[in-house]
C-alpha cells in the first residue's frame, strides 16, 4: 500500500481495522490489537495495543508479543486486511478447536486456506515463541507442525470470505458486507 499502515487504510466511512473491529468485536470476550505504527491513533479505538517484541519481523512476532495479555484458554486472530468475515467467524472456529481437540482451526474457504485466519489455544501460542527463537517466520511454516484442523466458510451471495486487501487494485470492484 505504498508504506502506508493498511489498517488505517479508508474504508466503508471508517479505516480496515475499525471494519474488522466492528465485526469482531460482538464475536470475542475482548480484543488486542497487535501494532508498530500509528499507536496512538489504534489506542485511541479503546483497546488494548501491543508493539511487537521484534519490529519487521511478520505477524508470527505480533502473535507472540500479545501472549502475556491473554487471558483465555482459546484466541481468535484475524488480519487488519481482510473484509468479509462471517457473523460466525470465532464461534465455528473455536467449536472446531475444541472439538477436535486440535492445537489450531484455520479458515479454509473456495480460494484456499486462510492462514492467519484462525483460533488456537493459548499452549500453542506460547509454544510459537519458541519457534520464532528456532528462526521460524513463516506462518505455514509454523502452522505444519501443529495438529490443525480446518473450517471450510463458503462463498456467500457472491461474497469471499476473508477477502485480503494487499494492494490498491484490490479495493476496486469490492463485493462487500
Amino acid at each position: 500500500m505504498g508504506g502506508n499502515n493498511k489498517a488505517l487504510i479508508p474504508f466503508k466511512n471508517h479505516t480496515l481495522i475499525e471494519h474488522v473491529i466492528e465485526v469482531i468485536q460482538p464475536q470475542v470476550d475482548r480484543i488486542i490489537i497487535s501494532a508498530n505504527q500509528d499507536l496512538a491513533y489504534l489506542k485511541n479505538l479503546g483497546y488494548s495495543v501491543i508493539e511487537d517484541r521484534i519490529r519487521d519481523q511478520g505477524p508470527l512476532i505480533g502473535i507472540s508479543s500479545v501472549t502475556d495479555q491473554i487471558k483465555t484458554t482459546n484466541v481468535v486472530i484475524t488480519p487488519c486486511d481482510v473484509i468479509n468475515i462471517p457473523k460466525d467467524y470465532a464461534e465455528k472456529l473455536i467449536n472446531n478447536l475444541n472439538s477436535n481437540l486440535s492445537d489450531i482451526a484455520i479458515a479454509k474457504t473456495n480460494s484456499g486456506i486462510q492462514y492467519l485466519n484462525c483460533a488456537l489455544t493459548i499452549n500453542t501460542i506460547n509454544d510459537l515463541t519458541i519457534e520464532i527463537e528456532k528462526g521460524t517466520r513463516r506462518v505455514s511454516k509454523w502452522q505444519s507442525r501443529l495438529k490443525k484442523s480446518y473450517v471450510k466458510f463458503n462463498d456467500h451471495d457472491g461474497q469471499i470470505p476473508f477477502m485480503n486487501l494487499n494492494q490498491p487494485k484490490d479495493f476496486v470492484n469490492l463485493t462487500i458486507t
